[in-house]
């Protein structure tokens, strides 16, 4: 049997940060239609589906093979080859290194019919294929950092139903100026009275206020960005809460990421008073 196991960092300094749900997004994509992921594939059809699984019939190199894939959510998808010619099983895995960054793991045992296991036959066979799974890791990855950038972030699907309330296009649009770190676009969101409080800090009012406060955030950083896990707009409107995960970039491209809590108050179409609800304190 060839055995290969590779193990990439989910999130690089500067890129739009991904969350665990985020890559599970990515892999559920990749297991209905490979095709965009893997450029050797030919033919990615799903035949069955039940409860955490799928079957599929694929074409990997003009030969065909078929899998089923059982889903370990928001941790492992688990490749098995089942009645063809090269048997096995394929995993990827979420999971997370010594410091708690988020990695993604491809990792296969295959074997080919009518190749001796161990040989280097079997080597020549499966080595070549190397490339072609970690680009695929690569390119999902890349796929949901794009829809991410592209799309929106609304435009992700949430963990659970009870993440979302009311129309909440406003607080994703709201972060997604935050991140473009523009001081004109994102000061033209507030009114000209906003009240700004940042963890225990004492509160800030006024644009000028805000200004100061952000504006000396941003100073220290090249990027940020936050994935949202929960957006609930409230009350019509007038409230918005949001539950995040942030990466700091910092100017020597380190990165530093908190999962804030924030509470935005409107007043006609503005928002009045901006909250934030987290340990900036190792930034």
């Amino acid at each position: 049997m060839y055995k290969l196991s590779r193990t990439v960092p989910v999130n690089e300094p500067g890129k739009p940060y991904l969350s665990r749900h985020d890559v599970w997004t990515g892999l559920l994509m990749k297991a209905s239609n490979a095709l965009p992921f893997v450029p050797i594939m030919q033919k990615c059809e799903v035949i069955e589906r039940g409860e955490g699984w799928l079957l599929r019939d694929i074409l990997l190199k003009e030969v065909p093979l078929r899998e089923k894939i059982t889903f370990e959510p928001e941790t492992r998808v688990i490749f098995d080859r089942v009645d063809c010619s090269e048997m096995g099983r394929i995993e990827n895995i979420i999971g997370e290194d010594d410091k708690g960054n988020l990695t993604l793991t491809f990792s296969f045992g295959l074997t080919k019919v009518g190749i001796p296991e161990g040989s280097p036959e079997e080597n020549a066979h499966f080595a070549p294929m190397e490339g072609a799974y970690m680009g695929a890791v690569a390119s999902t990855l890349a796929a949901v950092r794009r829809t991410a950038e592209e799309k929106g972030r609304e435009t992700m699907s949430l963990k659970d139903a009870r993440d979302s309330a009311g129309d909440n296009a406003w607080i994703f649009e709201f972060f997604k100026i935050a991140d473009s770190m523009n001081m004109e676009r994102f000061l033209s969101l507030f009114t000209d009275e906003v009240e700004v409080t940042v963890s225990n800090h004492p509160t800030l009012r006024g644009k000028q206020g805000l200004s100061a406060a952000i504006g000396g955030l941003w100073q220290s950083l090249n990027a940020m960005s936050h994935s949202v896990s929960g957006a609930w707009s409230l009350h019509d409107g007038l409230v918005g809460i949001a539950e995040t995960t942030c990466m700091y970039t910092r100017k020597n491209d380190t990165t530093y990421i908190i999962r804030p809590c924030t509470t935005l108050r409107r007043r006609g179409g503005k928002i009045d008073e901006f909250r934030i609800h987290a340990d900036m304190s190792q930034l």
